[in-house]
């Protein structure tokens, strides 16, 4: 039973915000707003629910809504997820993306304030830059590069969100909560952004080369979308305001054992090929060797541990690619 009823999604088009709005609309909600310019969400994802009575849906960029607070004044709580995603697509669009990351965030979050609504914030491991600590946890120093690296735009840009929703909360203006989501994965996430484990599967099942960035030595968790949606929806009813969650899985996998584990699930005859970052991106980026995070926090505070291990993940994405 969701505490509350009358909920926004920005970003409710995409992956995660997709995939959340399905989950609510199987509890007991009574309206539900999604936001979407669709340029890195899709229709399709939606398309099933779009006919529910419940559900109002706006195609347009969070900055070109005519008066959001008015729009934002019928409802109780919002999970703001619109972002720019996936490193192909900030890369290419670093601009775009750093608008939409800051612009649209600071009007979303002033909207929250205006109309007394509270939000959950989604934030990324990405702040962390290439932080030393084996472990980060929600404390772990940032590291990121410097500004001639583009990548850490992104990472900088959300940086400024958290401290936007942050100074509102000290200054007892906003009700937020923040997330920082680690790699996460599911059925429906498409690889046309440069999301690592769909465009693996899908090359895999074509039996083209898995093309990998850099050594393949670099390690990463990746984490369920349905475990993702737990989680922060379960933060919602508990309100730990000014609160940052780390929320991610632990077990770790290098991108070269990530890719060696594909082939071998989908019986491909496709072989690994190593590209340089240099050769992808040029010189402006950089990549942190391990991203680990620390999850005891959420753990201890919703007494809900991950539930999916990387071959169920795995195999489950298969099984979806194969029958679409």
């Amino acid at each position: 039973m969701q505490k509350f009823k009358k909920i926004i999604i920005t970003g409710g088009a995409g992956f995660i915000g997709s995939n959340l709005a399905k989950y609510l609309l199987s509890k007991d909600i009574e309206k539900l707003l999604i936001i979407d310019d669709l340029s890195t969400g899709n229709l399709t994802n939606i398309k099933d629910i779009l006919k529910n009575k419940k559900i109002e849906f706006i195609n347009s960029r969070i900055e070109d809504v005519e008066n959001l607070n008015e729009v934002f004044s019928e409802y109780e709580f919002c999970y703001h997820l619109a972002a720019g995603v996936g490193v192909n697509h900030i890369m290419n669009n670093l601009s775009q993306s750093l608008m939409t990351n800051i612009l649209a965030t600071h009007m979303v979050l002033e909207s929250c304030k205006n109309m007394k609504i509270p939000v959950l914030l989604t934030s990324t491991s990405e702040v962390y830059g290439v932080a030393t600590d084996e472990i980060w946890n929600e404390d772990t120093r940032s590291l990121i590069g410097p500004t001639t690296k583009l990548r850490w735009s992104y990472a900088a840009s959300k940086m400024i969100d958290e401290f936007m929703a942050l100074s509102l909360y000290q200054e007892n203006m906003l009700k937020p909560i923040i997330v920082r989501l680690f790699n996460i994965i599911g059925p429906n996430q498409v690889s046309e952004f440069g999301m690592v484990v769909p465009k693996f599967i899908e090359a895999a099942l074509k039996n083209e080369d898995l093309v990998v960035h850099g050594s393949g030595n670099q390690s990463r968790s990746f984490t369920w979308v349905d475990d993702v949606i737990t989680y922060i929806t379960k933060l919602s009813d508990l309100e730990p305001y000014g609160e940052i969650f780390n929320i991610g899985q632990t077990d770790e996998i290098t991108i070269k054992n990530l890719a060696e584990l594909i082939i071998h699930k989908t019986n491909s005859n496709s072989k690994i090929k190593f590209i340089s970052h240099n050769d992808v991106f040029g010189n402006n980026f950089d990549d942190p060797d391990r991203r680990t995070p620390g999850i005891n926090k959420i753990i201890e505070f919703t007494g809900i541990k991950p539930t999916k291990k990387i071959d169920f993940m795995i195999d489950k994405i298969i099984e979806f690619k194969i029958k679409k």
